[in-house]
């Protein structure tokens, strides 16, 4: 490649040709290593993946369970694409997540497609498509077992829809364009709805109100939106679906899926989180690295260019970030809806800047904050003293996954920035990429050798469908899903003595002790001992091992990824 100009690799017909499928190939190669080996993140993506599993195992299509009781955190559409992928490809970690890698990659040419309906450039939508697969945030909940991108897949849909209605000439309207829009939106309207709620509704819904009575302010064509059988289409949609379930569930589905989980979500404070202000205005820095780092350009850009389009981009991308500003809990891909907005922005910014541009100071800077905590990760763990051998080889994959992605963002975003693609150009980028693989798919292996629930399902083998199975102190849903049977939960650890007692096989998980993160930091700050454990019931566990000497006993430690914490539980196993 070397010596290649740009301007012939990146040619508008190359780039309209060949542009899907080399998004598909960059999906292929940053999202698979890893998604089917690194173990179910305790404690949402084992409840998706073990509620599909439940459905099937019911016949039930509207009513999800886990553990053999109703799940009523989300609607029914996520469970649905993941039964797909498990009779294609068995029940496993790959086909639990494989709907995000699937709704990741659909929504880069959603993004991309928008871009160059916008643009007219093919060359834009190919880098639209690349920055929102190489977004930090997207590498992330791309490969997780949630609802979270099949939703913002279909807010992406109805959003493009709006624009291709609203913000374009009457001369653009043919009879067949307005009605694929109409079919588009109302359409993702509805499935999003069966995503992951309302939050598909008040996305696009604020977008209009910021974008007609505070960006635009101009009037709008509500007509050709054909607001009654739109949202009649939305209903029936919903109501296909939501009565059966209502019907089932005596009405519960709605008084605790939209009660608790929506409404006092917004209102109190889930998991122990604190509510901090402006929590996405850091967040949304770090989700959108590295591609916020060109926030300048796009907002010099966007002020010059105050257009219908450009402006109701601006609101779309400010409408999440409204939503969730004083919503009491908080996570930084609450406001994920927003981002191919500002990633469009920025692809049309991308064919307007001068020719050979600098690389924004902002970018500059932000990589090299990266750089810095990964360069103090590094120090930490070749400097540091651990307690388990496998800690430390889990701290320095994690630091490889971290330290490769931020040579994919880096590489990626000067390679496109400044359209190079010389010999070594490329070289960096193919050698960021295959780190990047190489990396994941050696984090996944560490996680399975210290995840718990994996080797209490191997010490558990087979089971027979009359054992049960009780967790106490240690309640993390993942057993439910690598044993594919119920668990009995509680933190009464005195409960333990009661189970065992019970005549059949019985098997109990008992947590012993427990070491967090935050207090291993502390520890090396010398603000606490940094070998005392955050939880120790040392004593009931040694009381009890007295007490039942019949009983097989299996100590068992490990990492919980999802609490950034190490365990050591034991397992007491009576046939």
């Amino acid at each position: 490649m070397e010596g290649m100009e740009p301007s012939k690799f990146w040619s508008e017909p190359r780039c309209q040709r060949h542009g899907w499928w080399l998004l598909l190939v960059l999906t292929l190669i940053l999202y698979l290593p890893g998604t089917g080996s690194i173990p179910l993140m305790d404690r949402d993506e084992p409840r998706f993946a073990h509620a599909t599993v439940e459905m099937v195992e019911r016949g039930s299509w509207a009513i999800p369970y886990f553990n053999g009781e109703y799940r009523f955190d989300k609607p029914p559409l996520t469970y649905w694409w993941m039964r797909a992928h498990y009779a294609l490809f068995g029940v496993n970690e790959l086909a639990a997540r494989l709907h995000s890698v699937v709704a990741a990659f659909l929504t880069a040419l959603v993004v991309g497609g928008l871009v160059r309906s916008l643009s007219g450039s093919a060359r834009a939508a190919l880098f639209g498509g690349v920055a929102w697969l190489t977004s930090l945030q997207t590498l992330v909940h791309g490969r997780l077992c949630v609802a979270d991108m099949p939703m913002i897949l279909f807010v992406t849909l109805a959003c493009r829809a709006l624009v291709e209605l609203l913000a374009t000439s009457q001369e653009n309207q043919s009879v067949k364009h307005s009605r694929l829009w109409f079919w588009t939106l109302w359409l993702s309207m509805g499935a999003g709805f069966l995503a992951k709620g309302p939050i598909a509704w008040f996305v696009p819904a604020l977008t209009l109100a910021l974008w007609r009575w505070v960006f635009w302010k101009k009037p709008l064509p509500w007509q050709r939106l054909k607001l009654v059988p739109g949202c009649a289409l939305v209903l029936t949609i919903v109501a296909a679906w939501g009565i059966p379930a209502l019907i089932e569930t005596k009405g519960a589905f709605w008084q605790v899926g939209m009660g608790e989980h929506v409404v006092k979500r917004g209102t109190d404070v889930f998991n122990g989180r604190k509510f901090v202000p402006g929590f996405y205005l850091l967040t949304t820095w770090l989700s959108l690295f590295p591609w916020l780092g060109f926030a300048l350009p796009v907002w010099r850009n966007l002020r010059s260019n105050w257009t219908a389009q450009t402006t109701f981009l601006a609101a779309w991308f400010v409408a999440p970030q409204l939503i969730f500003f004083f919503y009491a809990t908080q996570l930084p891909h609450y406001v994920m809806p927003g981002y191919p907005a500002l990633i469009v922005l920025l692809a049309m910014t991308w064919i307007q800047r001068e020719k050979a541009p600098s690389i924004p100071g902002a970018a500059k800077w932000l990589t090299l904050f990266f750089m810095v905590i990964v360069a103090a990760g590094w120090t930490l763990a070749l400097m540091c003293e651990f307690d388990q051998a496998v800690l430390r080889e889990l701290l320095i994959s994690a630091l490889w996954v971290l330290t490769s992605i931020l040579a994919v963002g880096g590489v990626a975003a000067l390679m496109v920035w400044k359209q190079s693609l010389r010999g070594s150009a490329a070289i960096m980028a193919c050698a960021a990429v295959i780190l990047t693989s190489v990396s994941l798919i050696a984090l996944g292996r560490n996680l399975r050798t210290a995840s718990v629930p994996l080797v209490v399902a191997k010490h558990l083998g087979t089971l027979p469908a009359r054992m049960t199975l009780h967790g106490c102190g240690y309640t993390e849903p993942s057993l439910v899903f690598y044993t594919n049977h119920k668990w009995h939960y509680t933190d009464d650890m005195a409960a333990a003595q009661q189970f065992l007692a019970k005549p059949g096989p019985v098997a109990v998980v008992m947590m012993k002790r427990e070491w967090t993160l935050d207090r291993w930091f502390k520890g090396m700050m010398i603000a606490t001992p940094s070998g005392k454990p955050a939880k120790d019931h040392s004593a009931w566990v040694n009381d009890l091992l007295k007490q039942t000497p019949g009983v097989k006993s299996i100590a068992i430690e490990g990492f919980n990824a999802a609490r950034f914490s190490w365990a050591e539980v034991v397992l007491l196993i009576k046939r």
